[in-house]
């Protein structure tokens, strides 16, 4: 029976004395990335070309080409307060040469990436774990406890909890708004009510003074043809 180079991978990552008890360091990481690579469920093949060269099948993307290690990262882990097993933090980024450009900003691409690139260190056991395995000792280890808890809802809803609260604060500041502006119009429609009782209220007195002009006209005229009789009888 012929043995693949994917089976090779995974029989040297569990024998290995390097994997067993391994240092937080490039080489002991890039040898977990490889075992850990192999041995995903859509890996059909996983085999070593050249130095950081891969010719790597995937099923899951899916994927038939090359891949290139193009950094390897080993920093100590931020335990955000908790005291944890896991000492480092370990990334390696690679590059499939043979993906189309248009592939590669894809949702999709991002999340295959997301479980192929960490690995955290476990100083008790002395080796590399993938996220599931980081994350199932964390929730073992604080799960039940009420910060653990908490910090474990933040990470999970806090996006969501954070948008709600933003979406209330907008609302609100809207409905704040919006009732300021129908205030402003009620006053707006008094003052032009008012306006228009007092453009009526003109337009009376001006027909009233236009009658009393109208009046007073006629009574000078009549004066005058009083005059002008009175006149006419001195005359005589």
């Amino acid at each position: 029976m012929r043995i693949t180079a994917t089976a090779i991978l995974l029989a040297l990552a569990a024998f290995s004395p390097a994997s067993a008890l391994a240092d937080a360091d490039r080489e002991s990481l890039v040898t977990a990335w490889e075992a850990h690579i192999a041995g995903l469920p859509g890996t059909e093949s996983f085999e070593k070309t050249a130095d950081d060269v891969y010719q790597y099948k995937d099923t899951d993307l899916p994927y038939e080409g090359e891949l290139k290690i193009l950094g390897v990262l080993v920093r100590p882990s931020e335990s955000a307060g908790f005291e944890t097993d896991f000492t480092h933090f370990g990334m390696v980024d690679f590059e499939l040469l043979d993906m189309p450009a248009e592939r590669l900003s894809t949702q999709l691409y991002y999340y295959w990436l997301a479980d192929r690139q960490t690995l955290h260190y476990s100083k008790s056991a002395q080796e590399w774990v993938d996220a599931a395995a980081y994350q199932e000792s964390i929730t073992d280890l604080y799960g039940d406890t009420p910060s653990f808890g908490a910090l474990s809802f933040m990470l999970n809803y806090g996006i969501w909890v954070l948008l709600i609260g933003l979406l209330i604060i907008v609302f609100a500041g809207i409905n704040r708004q919006a009732k300021k502006a129908h205030s402003l119009m009620d006053q707006s429609a008094e003052i032009n009510e008012q306006a228009r009782e007092n453009l009526d209220r003109a337009e009376a007195m001006q027909d009233e003074v236009l009658a009393i002009a109208r009046e007073t006209c006629d009574l000078q005229k009549e004066s005058n043809e009083l005059l002008t009789r009175m006149l006419q009888a001195l005359q005589r």
